[in-house]
């Protein structure tokens, strides 16, 4: 009964994951081409607008429940390779979220010329967040080759 109940658990969890993943893909994928979109058909803009206002819950959802996912797989698996792919995959989407804080928040400090800002100007880019995305979805079936 516990075994079932605990999978019944990881399923749901798994699902919410996925979900949440796949959704803030497609809403990358759109945010790539949102002013071709907008040309096409003026309603991609409000589809947009109601993404970027459903950001934070899914980021919210994808760290809580990758962090859940991430612990119970340390638990069962006990390999260096899969917790460097873990460790990288969690970099990616730091990097991501360091992403979308920054271009939301820019300071007055970027405003100035100099070879650091156009450096990490380059590395925050939201045009990024897309690759990035890709990198970790393949990481994450990387990592479910590795579980099996």
């Amino acid at each position: 009964m516990t075994d079932t109940f605990i999978e019944i658990i990881r399923f749901v969890i798994s699902f919410c994951h996925v979900m949440a993943a796949s959704t803030w893909f497609a809403g990358s994928l759109i945010s790539l081409n949102i002013n071709n979109l907008i040309k096409i058909n003026q309603s991609f803009e409000r589809i947009f607008d109601h993404f970027t206002n459903w950001t934070n819950t899914i980021i919210s959802t994808l760290v809580l429940t990758g962090v859940i996912l991430i612990l119970d797989s340390i638990s069962r698996i006990d390999s260096k390779v899969y917790i460097f792919i873990l460790i990288l995959k969690l970099f990616l989407f730091i990097w991501i979220t360091l992403i979308l804080y920054i271009n939301r928040y820019k300071s007055y400090y970027f405003n100035k010329r100099n070879i650091y800002n156009n450096f990490i100007k380059l590395l925050i880019q939201s045009k990024l967040i897309f690759p990035i995305t890709v990198v970790i979805f393949l990481l994450s079936e990387l990592l479910n080759i590795i579980r099996i």
